[in-house]
């Protein structure tokens, strides 16, 4: 992804906000979506034309299953708010794009605005962002194909390698080019038939205390989606990463932790503070 008419250099310095999608992670999500893309106008609105996103779509272009392809975006091209860049937008038939984390939520919101169907890359974070929560809840945007959880962070170019390694922060090294490693994953209203059911076969009786509840929130902790217990009907905390495996027709979402705790903090057992959690109670 690309933001702004500024210096590469420049960019690398002032802003850690451009991770590359590697083609192998667009066509292995992509793939699962073709129906969707038979005679569209797709619109990439972070993109410039050596983007990989673009190069997969005019590959579908010349093979005849999508429509047309749109782009701007990028460091000599249009920021998405731009009216040329909403221009195009209004003419596109679905949106797909690896936007600026940093704008994720103005982003998704002006998509949203436009009523716009899409297939993007954002910060795995953003599950628990107010306004994306929102849309997960009612069940108007869901993850991507890709699992969420464990060791699953995607992994992207980046402008500036030696400004990477001397960071610090997460990175790999293949065939000498460090690439990034984000905890990223795809955000899409797009249906898909690739969700991986969620098998229960722990129990909740006679396991009283794998289970504690929360010091300031009256639901048992579930340390990891695949230990929800199958014989337990009351209200649980789970990791965000159970969105992945979420299904209306078994599950409902109550709310996230931070909205919903006696004292509007994250939620603790015995004092100590957990990561990110989301309530949730079986309906079937």
């Amino acid at each position: 992804m690309a933001y702004k008419n500024t210096h590469l250099l420049e960019a690398c310095a002032v802003k850690n906000d451009e991770f590359y999608t590697q083609l192998s992670d667009i066509e292995q999500e992509c793939t699962s979506y073709l129906p969707h893309f038979y005679g569209k106008i797709i619109y990439c609105n972070c993109d410039t034309a050596n983007s990989n996103f673009v190069k997969y779509f005019k590959d579908l272009k010349r093979k005849g299953i999508i429509k047309d392809i749109l782009y701007s975006g990028g460091l000599d091209g249009l920021d998405f708010r731009s009216p040329r860049s909403i221009e195009m937008l209004r003419k596109a038939d679905i949106v797909i794009t690896n936007p600026p984390f940093s704008l994720f939520r103005e982003y998704i919101a002006q998509l949203i605005e436009y009523d716009k169907k899409f297939l993007i890359i954002g910060p795995m974070n953003a599950i628990s962002y107010k306004q994306v929560f929102t849309l997960i809840k009612s069940n108007k945007l869901w993850n991507g194909t890709r699992p969420l959880g464990g060791a699953l962070s995607m992994m992207f170019d980046v402008p500036c390698q030696n400004q990477l390694m001397q960071s610090g922060k997460y990175h790999v090294i293949i065939d000498g080019i460090a690439k990034a490693q984000i905890s990223a994953t795809w955000f899409t209203n797009l249906t898909h038939e690739k969700q991986k059911p969620l098998i229960l076969s722990k129990m909740y009786k006679g396991n009283e205390s794998a289970y504690p509840k929360y010091d300031n929130y009256d639901a048992i902790n579930v340390d990891r989606k695949n230990k929800i217990p199958t014989d337990y009907m009351g209200v649980m905390g789970v990791p965000i990463t159970f969105v992945d495996r979420y299904n209306p027709k078994i599950f409902k979402i109550i709310g996230l932790d931070k909205d919903l705790t006696y004292d509007k903090k994250a939620a603790t057992i015995n004092g100590k503070r957990l990561y990110s959690r989301m309530f949730i109670q079986r309906i079937t």
